[in-house]
Order: C-alpha cells, then structure tokens, then sequence
C-alpha cells in the first residue's frame, strides 16, 4: 500500500502542471542540478556557502562589465557560470474549452539552486477553476530528494531513479520555448532584478503542445553573461491542459524572472524531512540472515530464509530494543501486519509467506 502511495506522489509532481508544457512538467526533477562538486554528507544537514566565496562570486557576476553576446537560439545560455540562483515561471491559460466552458489554469512554479553543494528546493502551485488548490514541494539534498506533500508528509528517494539524470542547466524555459524569432532591441542598460539588461521585442515563439499566433512579448538578455533575466509575453492559441484534461481555445500567458544570482547562502530542509533523513530505514533492525535487500526511499524490502511466524518474532523482539512502541498487529495465517511509532514515524511491516519457504518482508516509515 505504501509503495502504491509513493509511486502516487511523482504521478502528482508529473502531472499537476499546465499541459502546454508537458515537458516541462515531465522533467521537473529532471532539471535538479547535477554538476560535479561538493558532495553533503549527512543530506539532512544545511549546508552553507562561505560568505566570502559568494561575495566573489557575486562581484565576478556583476561587475566585471565584459558584454556577452547572447545566443537566442537557447534559452539555457549562460546559466552555467551562475552558482545559485532562484526564478520563478508563471504560467496561465485563459479561455474556454471544446464545450464552450470557460477555463482558467495558473501554474507557478518556483526554483531555488545551489549548483556546487547539489542543493535544489522545487515548489509548484496549481490553481484551476474546478479542482483545489495543487501544492508540492522536492528538495534535492546532495543524493536524497524529498517530496513534501500537502500534508506535511515527507518521502524521500535516491538518486539512482532515472528520472534525475540530467546535467541541471536547463532551467526549463527550453523544454516550452524554441524558435525564438528576436526583433529590435529596444532598450540598453534597463536594471532587471538586480541586473543590467537588454531588452527586446519577441517577433515569435513556438510553445510545446501549443498554437501560438498574435505573439506579443519581450524578453531581457543580462549584459554580463547573456543569459535570460527575464521573458514575458502572451499570445492567443490553442492548448492542450492536463490539468483539466480538455483542450482549451483562448490567451496564454507567462512570466519568467531569474532572481537572487550567485547569493543563495543555504536552502533549510523542512523538518519532517530531515526526520526522514536522520531516521527512517536506515536505522531499523534487519535480520543477519536476510536476502536481496533493497532500499527505495522510505522503503526497505527483503527475503528471508526463516518462516514468516520467526520473522515477525525478531522484529517484536527487536523493535522495542530500538525504541520503537507497538501500535497495532494483524495476522491472517502466515501473513502479519505489525505497525510501530517512534516521536513522529510510523514504521509499518508487513510479513508474508513464501510457497517454497521462507518469508519476505517489506517495511514502510512514514514521517508525520
């Protein structure tokens, strides 16, 4: 049942955003930085930067002065020589849908990176005209991420998932954007969020599973880097909105602002979930004798050679010893639920079993 409700919560992170850009949503965790530098320890700790480290970096950012010429044809240009930073994309499709019904969908999404010590804080809201409001948050601390749900419930999961292979330079605009038809420059030296830009008029755009037509929208190259600062816009067309599950005819809009560059000093894991981080399976007593271990997340599962009826009797032996206090036990012949609680985790384990002897078990922590 567990496993069921974790594979639900990456359903909700790939599918709570607006469905004009599906690859975008596709590939949120995706996009977690994973350049090559220093590695946490302990994911649950907060890291910080040197004060003085980020300050050089800031002054290198800003005031060095060497204009760098753009490349309009990617979106991800110059995002690499920034150490941390944090943006927000704002999304909206306004109009009505095939039954004639009017629709509106706002998708927000907010990034926050520190590219060297691999730490990434992800939180998207979801608003629709028929559905409560959508919230999730992903941290990404060094090789853990943790899903924060609505509520509170923190799971976390490594990094071997295959949805996190990714270089991290892409911050998302090119998996919506591409065909960038740039007009005239229409202004220099315009300071946007702290940056000096160059501001110019967007002739056209093409956005993922859309039909885009009246483009009217600018966007804001910074002078020292060449990367976006800014991109905003709207345009009339037709998109399909997963969201709701129905194709929509009318305006969308977005909002893009990159802010804070090169002075994030630390991004603080919630509590819950550096519970999960300090706590969780790692510190459940395991059989010396058990087989084919696997950790995924907060779930651990393994073979035993011994009947189900000695292994549900290590752990009624074994668990109180950790500090952990029965809850509630169910049997039904050979195959035991049995659920512990410790502070703020709920240790569920459940025994079974196996035709041709021996047992297997699989034990969930769930961290409220």
């Amino acid at each position: 049942m567990k496993k069921i409700k974790v594979i639900s919560i990456f359903m909700v992170l790939v599918l709570s955003s607006l469905a004009c850009s599906s690859e975008f949503r596709n590939s949120i965790i995706d996009r977690l930085p994973e350049e090559v530098g220093e590695v946490i320890s302990n994911p649950g700790q907060i890291a910080t930067l040197v004060v003085d480290e980020v300050a050089e970096l800031n002054n290198e950012s800003q005031g060095s002065g060497n204009f760098v010429q753009p490349h309009f044809d990617d979106f991800a240009f110059g995002m690499d020589s920034l150490e941390s930073f944090r943006f927000r994309f704002v999304q909206s499709l306004q109009g009505t849908d095939d039954a004639g019904n009017t629709t509106n969908i706002t998708v927000v999404n907010d990034q926050e990176v520190i590219k060297s010590l691999q730490i990434a804080h992800i939180h998207m809201e979801t608003a629709t005209e028929i559905k409560p409001l959508q919230i999730l948050d992903v941290y990404r601390f060094g090789n853990e991420v943790y899903l924060l749900d609505e509520g509170g419930e923190c799971t976390a999961f490594t990094e071997n998932l295959d949805v996190l292979d990714a270089d991290g330079t892409d911050l998302g605009l090119s998996s919506i954007f591409s065909n960038l038809d740039i007009g005239n420059l229409k202004q220099e030296g315009v300071m946007i969020n702290g940056v000096l830009t160059n501001r110019y008029q967007v002739k056209n755009v093409t956005m993922v599973n859309s039909t885009l037509s009246k483009v009217d929208a600018e966007i804001w190259y910074a002078q020292d880097g060449g990367f976006i600062v800014r991109f905003a816009g709207k345009a009339q067309g037709e998109a399909y909105s997963e969201a709701e599950d129905l194709e929509v005819s009318g305006t969308i809009r977005w909002e893009y602002d990159l802010t804070d560059m090169n002075s994030i000093v630390d991004i603080p894991l919630p509590e819950n979930c550096q519970l999960a981080a300090e706590g969780g399976v790692n510190d459940l007593p395991v059989p010396d004798n058990a087989q084919e271990l696997s950790i995924i997340g907060s779930m651990l599962s393994f073979n035993s050679p011994e009947d189900a009826s000695i292994l549900a009797d290590f752990y009624r032996s074994e668990m109180p010893v950790a500090g952990y206090i029965l809850s509630d036990e169910t049997v039904y012949d050979d195959f035991y639920v049995i659920t512990y609680i410790k502070a703020e985790e709920t240790i569920t384990i459940m025994i079974s079993g196996m035709n041709d002897g021996g047992s297997d078990a699989i034990i969930t922590v769930e961290v409220k």
